[in-house]
């Protein structure tokens, strides 16, 4: 199992930095061949964190796509794991909010688009079961 710990630069060394909460630290799960290769290599990642950031926007900018904060990734995943139906809680406990109250308040927008989508699959079903 890898470290549960999130590393910052200071003074030009690296320090071991704990997450914000309990919740913050998670583990995760990843294909097996990935895990075996982590495990043979000794870490996921050995440059500078702006580097990821760096590399990604350079990315963008060849998809020619806006560019957007990393952060914004989580949207992106609690929206796409509500839309193919990952329960709630699961989406909580693998994204690591303490609470539904902060998901469901920062990633409300997915919620409503699944809402609106049943809503207009209900209506269709009952239009295709009354003029059919």
């Amino acid at each position: 199992m890898l470290p549960k710990q999130k590393f910052k630069m200071k003074k030009k060394e690296w320090i071991v930095k704990t997450t914000k909460t309990t919740a913050s630290t998670r583990e995760i799960i990843i294909p097996i061949d990935i895990a075996d290769k982590i495990r043979k290599k000794g870490y996921i990642y050995k440059g500078h964190p702006n580097s990821i950031t760096r590399y990604l926007e350079k990315v963008k900018d060849a998809l020619e796509i806006p560019r957007f904060p990393l952060h914004k990734l989580r949207h992106y995943f609690a929206s796409k794991m509500s839309a193919v139906n990952i329960p709630e809680a699961d989406i909580i406990k693998i994204g690591g909010w303490e609470t539904d109250h902060i998901m469901k308040s920062v990633y409300r927008h997915s919620m409503i688009e699944k809402e609106e989508h049943a809503k207009r699959e209900a209506a269709e079903k009952l239009r295709n079961a009354l003029f059919s």
